[in-house]
């Protein structure tokens, strides 16, 4: 148990450049009028998952370390007035055993409390696209009140997150989601506080039904005392693994 424990706190390797270059292409183009560079960003970190990674292994072999934000990814978004290098950067992949189709309700639920780990409360407000979304709009746009609760706090925070309906060169069908917030947060009580925060997320359609899953995090948080980024890392991609399975498990029912 102490060397699985070990093991897990270790950071994940490095991502390979082509990796980390096409996960910031794709934050950084999601909102593109041509959907063709977030479609070729897609296919080129399909590749990547493929040679860099064990999808039928436990969390620390699907996990890896991209590179540090480039401010340029994410110079479209209001976001807090800080440098996007600071974050700690986290991607997890998932097979997951469910069809595409299976994963768009989840999507729009105002209530996703039942989906969401370690959430007191979260509710999303629609925007745009949830009369229509994904069958006959593009984009899906939302705006998310959450708490959230782990055992270094709880903290309250708005969330803005869109998805896009895409379709890649082969044909089979894709969703894409970026999430960030505007403005910091800080914790309900101590000196904790989430600085930043951007994510990048990834459905893809793969034959047998099952959905290739990624999510690629970027987010800053400060601690009192002090955390390390290793530690950070770690939390953060159990909970990213956590998200993963109880998506599935909704689907479930």
């Amino acid at each position: 148990m102490l060397a699985l424990f070990f093991t897990a706190c270790e950071p994940p390797p490095a991502a390979s450049e082509p990796f980390s270059d096409a996960a910031m292409a794709a934050l950084g183009a999601f909102d593109d009028d041509d959907p063709a560079i977030v479609v070729r960003a897609f296919a080129q970190l399909e590749v990547e998952i493929a040679e860099e990674l064990d999808l039928d292994g436990d969390v620390t072999v699907r996990s890896l370390t991209p590179d540090e934000l480039d401010g340029d990814a994410v110079a479209g978004l209001e976001h807090p007035d800080r440098d996007p290098s600071l974050t700690v950067p986290v991607a997890l992949a998932w097979r997951s055993p469910h069809p595409l189709a299976a994963h768009d309700p989840i999507a729009l639920l105002a209530d996703q409390v039942g989906v969401e780990p370690f959430a007191l409360a979260y509710t999303r407000s629609f925007l745009d696209g949830d009369e229509c979304y994904p069958d006959a709009c593009e984009f899906l746009r939302t705006e998310n009140t959450i708490i959230k609760e782990n055992v270094a706090m709880t903290v309250s925070f708005t969330l803005f997150k869109d998805w896009r309906d895409l379709a890649l060169d082969d044909g089979r069908a894709a969703r894409a989601s970026r999430g960030w917030m505007k403005a910091g947060a800080d914790a309900d009580e101590g000196g904790e506080r989430i600085e930043q925060s951007y994510a990048i997320e990834l459905w893809l359609e793969e034959p047998g039904d099952t959905t290739l899953r990624l999510l690629v995090l970027w987010a800053e948080t400060t601690f009192d005392p002090p955390e390390s980024e290793d530690i950070i890392a770690l939390t953060t991609r159990i909970g990213m693994n956590e998200l993963f399975l109880s998506h599935d498990a909704w689907i479930e029912g």
